[in-house]
């Protein structure tokens, strides 16, 4: 009669499903992810400056999105030891901001804010170039790693101006303005479109924006195109294994599945 399958067997296939979709929804967590992070540099400073309020929840909760993304994306303990130890840094350089605003305070906000910066670049790029297909999330994954390689240039910037004001040019005193002036610039040495406005004036602003032109172009025409070919290689490959298929399906149904030998006539 029937024989029933034992509850190992059964249990490491519940496991070997559940990991199938936690790795699904970890290739699409990282489109999430860019949605996310475009909000946060472009949509919500664009609607601040044009005078809509944001009110505190919606950012805190912007924030907290991201963290559990990370989170979930962090593939390894270690991972997900430095992504919590990295906010609650941040958190502490906040409160002690608020508490008493000085400059060491500022300078532990500010390298608070690295922190988890380079935490979400670590299980992003984790997530991107591990094992498994090369789909199009990770492919967008990949620009998550790049946006963020010039978010954490923004944050490094502002750190250096809490030390040496004068570090670039053109630059206001409002704490909101000076962050979107340095974000502007920031991208625009990322991808190497600077308008000449805003210039490094000190040694170490100059170095800063050398190193972050540096990435700028070597991550698209390395890592970046190397996920795109991953991606149109399995394509492609997917398309001619089908057609391999269709072929011999075809050459099946043609011969009827009777194919006779004949010998040779002498």
């Amino acid at each position: 009669m029937f024989q029933k399958r034992p509850p190992r067997a059964r249990h490491s296939r519940v496991v070997k499903t559940m990991r199938i979709w936690l790795g699904r929804l970890r290739e699409q967590l990282l489109s999430l992810l860019l949605t996310i992070q475009l909000l946060i540099l472009f949509v919500m400073p664009a609607a601040r400056a044009a005078g809509l309020p944001l009110p505190h929840i919606v950012i805190d909760g912007v924030l907290f999105i991201t963290v559990v993304l990370a989170l979930v994306l962090a593939r390894s303990r270690g991972a997900m030891a430095t992504v919590i130890l990295s906010v609650a840094l941040t958190i502490a350089g906040s409160v002690w901001r608020h508490e008493r605003p000085d400059l060491v305070a500022d300078t532990v906000s500010t390298a608070g804010q690295v922190l988890p910066q380079l935490a979400l670049l670590w299980v992003v790029s984790t997530a991107v170039f591990g094992r498994g297909r090369t789909t199009y999330h990770r492919i967008l994954g990949a620009i998550v790693m790049y946006l963020g390689i010039g978010m954490i240039f923004v944050s490094l910037d502002i750190l250096l101006v809490q030390f040496v004001p004068d570090a670039f040019t053109h630059l206001s005193t409002n704490p909101f303005e000076l962050r979107q002036a340095l974000s502007y610039f920031s991208f625009s040495t990322l991808t190497t479109s600077s308008f000449g406005d805003i210039l490094p004036a000190h040694p170490i602003a100059r170095s800063l924006a050398n190193l972050e032109a540096i990435c700028g172009q070597m991550f698209p025409a390395i890592l970046l195109a190397r996920v795109v070919g991953l991606h149109s290689s399995m394509r492609q490959a997917s398309a001619g294994g089908h057609c391999q298929l269709a072929v011999g399906g075809m050459t099946n149904r043609r011969l009827g599945g009777r194919v006779r030998l004949q010998r040779p006539s002498l």
